[in-house]
This record gives structure tokens, sequence and C-alpha cells, in this order.
């Protein structure tokens, strides 16, 4: 099978210059470069949240930030405010293009590369149109908080003796540094329309990446938002904490955790985890009813219960079929669906539901 046929053609996402209409008003992505935000940017945007509005940040799988809540008369005054804090992008087509994910560890080396990606699809207004709206790259070396082994169409991974290449779930092979932005190009074409790729010097293999952790990690250190959910009050405070702590920028990963290039205290006190064994951290939940017009139950709610209750693996809690909070299969799925669960077992959210409850009998889920 070619690199073309795997790639999956998906719907499109929103962004800043292009919102989705959702439940609770507009939805707007906003895109950090290289997936890190300074302090300025981060309170910035923790005001503009709670503006222009309804103070709900999501963090997302792909390392970004959605502002939630925002009226379609306010939109000439966030992007004119996302502009004032270089978070906008200069058209609604690059930004669409610009799926790319940078580790939170991931040196100047690696911001360098995503940056070089940047101004490459910049100037190759055709590729960048031509691209799935979900086309993504991911940069990144190996270590305690890898992303390697996260989703993307197109993934490089810095290794001393060259880059590793992969595309489409296949490391192809080592390229140089000096040919590594027209080799990702090369590859996206390659998933595209089946253009030969460049030849690759041979490789042995990828150090498996490290897993998510909280805490300190090598020069940074980490805490994550329940659920992937920030509100305004809570970045401005942890703002504070990282400008009291001497930090300089806040790194975003794709597990809706944030790293701090110092060591913070008092998150916790905001409602922010710092503590790696939560029960929260193996539950992913989508925001749901009312804020998703495609949801029908209160995902979050629910989650919420349901690890109070104690439940011991992976929990999927999914307001619609559709799963956004997370396509990898977990241990139990609750799919929504006219105000009912779908009850799925080691699956995803679009596996065949093997029955249903209603949200108050979730407490017979856990029993089996």
């Amino acid at each position: 099978m070619s690199l073309a046929a795997t790639i999956e053609i998906k719907g499109w996402c929103p962004g800043a210059l292009r919102p989705m209409e959702s439940g609770d008003g507009l939805l707007v992505r906003v895109k950090p470069w290289a997936s890190a935000l300074t302090l300025a940017q981060a309170g910035g945007l923790a005001a503009i949240a709670e503006r222009l509005g309804n103070g709900h940040i999501d963090l997302t799988r792909r390392a970004n930030l959605q502002l939630r809540g925002v009226a379609a008369q306010s939109l000439p005054e966030l992007h004119r405010a996302l502009g004032q804090l270089g978070l906008l992008d200069p058209d609604a087509e690059i930004e669409a293009a610009r799926n790319i994910m940078v580790g939170p560890l991931a040196g100047a080396e690696g911001r360098a590369i995503a940056a070089a990606l940047t101004e490459a699809l910049s100037a190759d207004r055709r590729l960048a149109a031509g691209l799935p709206a979900k086309f993504g790259w991911l940069v990144d070396a190996p270590g305690p908080l890898s992303i390697i082994g996260e989703r993307a169409d197109v993934a490089l991974c810095l290794l001393p003796e060259g880059v590793a290449l992969r595309v489409a779930g296949r490391w192809l092979g080592l390229a140089s540094r000096d040919q590594i932005v027209s080799c990702l190009l090369a590859a996206s074409r390659t998933c595209l329309d089946g253009r030969p790729m460049p030849s690759l010097a041979g490789m042995d293999s990828v150090p498996v990446p490290g897993r998510q952790r909280l805490g300190r990690i090598g020069d940074a250190f980490g805490i994550a938002a329940p659920f992937g959910r920030l509100e305004a009050g809570q970045l401005q405070g942890l703002v504070a904490l990282a400008a009291k702590a001497g930090a300089s920028e806040l790194r975003l990963s794709p597990w809706r955790a944030v790293y701090l290039d110092a060591e913070i205290e008092g998150a916790s006190a905001l409602g922010l985890i710092e503590d790696g064994e939560d029960p929260l951290l193996r539950i992913d939940a989508c925001p749901g009813s009312p804020a998703c017009r495609a949801a029908s139950v209160d995902a979050r709610r629910d989650a919420r219960r349901l690890a109070a209750w104690g439940f011991a693996g992976t929990l999927h809690v999914s307001g619609c079929a559709k799963g956004c909070a997370r396509s990898a299969p977990a241990d139990l799925v609750l799919v929504g669906g006219d105000g009912r669960y779908g009850i799925v077992r080691n699956g995803t959210a679009r596996d065949r539901a093997q029955r249903t409850v209603e949200p108050g009998e979730l407490a017979t889920v856990l029993r089996g």
C-alpha cells in the first residue's frame, strides 16, 4: 500500500481566523508558535478569554489552546488582540496548514526546524492549500517527555547521527540536518499524491519515547488541567506563579499538561493537577452538553463522578460518537447519544456499544 493511501482525510479544524460555532458560542483555536507561550502571551490569552469569551480555555491534543464562548461581533477585537500578542497567522490558509507540534522539552534546533517549516509552507501556497485540514507534523527528540509516540502524518526525531523521518506511521530513514525541511515538504507531497521520496540514509531504530509525567522533569516542571480545561482565572494564577518562580514560558503538550522552565509552588490551590497519580489523568472527557451542540450528555460532570467512585483503568467519556477527546482505545468508553450512554469496553467511541445506560446508572457500569 502506498503512503498516500494510508493518510485519512478528515474534517476541518477551527482556527482564530476561521472559528467554529459550538453550543456556547464560537470556538477559537489559537496555535502557539513551537507549541510554547511566553508569560505575556499566556496572560494576554487569559484576559482575552475573560473579556471576549466565557472564560473557558481548552488545552487540545495537538498542543494548542481553544477559547470558548466568543461572540461573532467580538471577532475583530479578538483578532487585534491576538495580533498584538504575536499569535495570529497572516491568513486563514496558512493558519489551517500550520499544524506543527513541537515537544515540550525540544531545544533551539527543534524550534528552528518548526519555524523553517512554517516559512516553507507560507512560501508554497499550493502545498498549504492542498493539505487536508487535520494534516499534522511533529518535531521532537528522545527524552523523558518525548512526543515521538504521538500521531502525526509526518514526524521527525532529532538524533545525534541525523534526523529520523516518519511518514504515515513508518520510519523511512535519516536525513541530514541541512536537508530536513525539503524532506518534510517532500514527505507531505508523498502523503498527498504518492510522489517519490528523496533517498534517505539507513537507520537502526528510534529510541522508545518517554512517558508523560508531572512535577520536575529535567529542566521543566509539569502540571495538568483536569480534562484539559483551564479557566481564565486559573491561567492568570498560573502565570503569576510562573513569574514568581522565574519561569519565562509555558510549553504545551498533547497530554493536556503544561510544562514550565522553572519549578512552581501552589498550582494545586488553583485546581490544577501536580500529582502524576491523580485518577483524573486517566480520564479523557470532552466538554459535552451544553457546551457542544453535538452532545446530549454532560460528559465532564459524569467523568468527575466516575473518578470519585474509583475507576481503576483508562476511561473515555464522549458526548457523541465523534470521540474528540481521545482517539486511542480505552478500557471503558462511554458514548453519549439521546441523553444516554453507550458502553464500550477496550475500544473507542466509534465502536459498537454493548449496551446503553442512563447517566444515573453509571455506578452499575463500574460494577461490571
